[in-house]
């Protein structure tokens, strides 16, 4: 098949998802049961007040434009990541699997079904329905203060030059990439444990470390402009690049580089997007406050009048 009739049939699937997406989603969006709060430490009556806000469905869902960073983040991620087959947490886990993880606010959560938090985030019909029946959980979180949010430009700037671990940033194009290659440079430490690798980048062939630390500027630069999937059908150096900063950085084929999310599913209401972060990762027991929260999952089936 031709790389043209591909790309045809890609956008013709697409297209046919979405349609049965929004349709059959439709009730999962109008309401949704209390959710469930499956583990807590906080002795912030704040904090708590804003987790009560995520279980409760009468919760009034906030513009986009009215949502503000603070202190406190948001994080959507897998149950089994999180908890035991028992529902109870897993020994010491982490916010995710890459050095650096994707955060929001909490109020993106207020009012929404599980399903429009997919889309508001940036998720696809393909991402959405690669994503059906598994059941996934809030993260909502407060760092301790050695972690600060980057007063540099409100987090757009650069990087701090030293402990540039030790900050929350916006992932804009240009601070992605330099997160990236400062991550691919770093050496891990002696006898480190097996389950603190998630803190460190390890490359497979290892040539793709010197490809995320030394990649040209000018080629960054030329990646940021072009759209994802003219990078994928051109191939080549840009596009081995490209992948790796989705595998290794989770920055997607709908990373805009702006510090807003975009809503894929329904581009057409004027929504502005999510306030979007990416903060160091740790454990929950490393973290000031913390609690899990049950999301449930999505199911989709054929409805018949």
């Amino acid at each position: 098949m031709s790389t043209s009739n591909t790309f045809g049939w890609r956008t013709v699937l697409v297209v046919f998802l979405t349609v049965l997406l929004l349709s059959t989603a439709t009730s999962a969006q109008d309401s949704y049961p209390e959710r469930k709060l499956i583990a807590i430490q906080s002795n912030s009556d704040e904090f708590r007040q804003i987790v009560d806000a995520i279980r409760d469905p009468s919760s009034t869902l906030i513009p986009d434009t009215d949502l503000k960073r603070s202190d406190i983040y948001f994080r959507l991620t897998e149950r089994r990541f999180v908890l035991t087959d028992d529902n109870t947490l897993k020994d010491n886990p982490y916010l995710g699997g890459k050095p650096y993880v994707f955060l929001t606010v909490p109020q993106a959560a207020y009012g929404r079904s599980l399903y429009e938090i997919y889309s508001d985030l940036g998720y696809d019909a393909e991402g959405i329905l690669k994503q059906r029946n598994k059941t996934m959980v809030a993260l909502v979180l407060r760092y301790k203060d050695d972690i600060k949010f980057s007063q540099e430009s409100e987090g757009n700037g650069p990087l701090a030059e030293e402990n540039f671990k030790k900050y929350a940033y916006v992932p804009t194009w240009e601070n992605g990439f330099a997160l990236f290659s400062r991550l691919a440079g770093e050496t891990l430490p002696p006898n480190i444990n097996d389950d603190d690798l998630v803190l460190y980048m390890t490359f497979k062939p290892d040539e793709d470390r010197d490809t995320a630390q030394f990649f040209p500027a000018e080629r960054r630069a030329h990646i940021a402009l072009l759209p994802y999937p003219v990078l994928r059908m051109a191939g080549g150096p840009d596009w081995d690049y490209r992948q790796l900063l989705e595998n290794y950085m989770g920055m997607n084929s709908h990373f805009r580089g702006v510090g807003i999310t975009e809503n894929t599913l329904s581009p057409s209401d004027n929504r502005k997007g999510l306030p979007e972060f990416v903060g160091p990762n740790r454990q929950l027991q490393d973290l000031q406050d913390y609690a899990v929260i049950d999301l449930g999952r999505m199911e989709f089936k054929e409805v018949h009048n």
